[in-house]
């Protein structure tokens, strides 16, 4: 992997857990849903292979 991808990676994981930490304490399910989500999204960009089609 590329230091981009693990970068990409470990900022996904980040705002993964902020998302979770933020839900928990400022009971606000819907920000830790957001955050959850465009973290989840990170972690999984760079693992991620364009299609040949493309």
């Amino acid at each position: 992997m590329s230091p981009a991808g693990r970068a990409l990676a470990f900022l996904g994981l980040l705002i993964a857990l902020a998302g979770l930490a933020l839900a928990a304490v400022l009971r606000d399910r819907f920000l830790g849903i957001a955050l959850l989500l465009v973290g989840a999204f990170l972690l999984v960009l760079p693992f991620t292979r364009p299609s040949i089609d493309e």
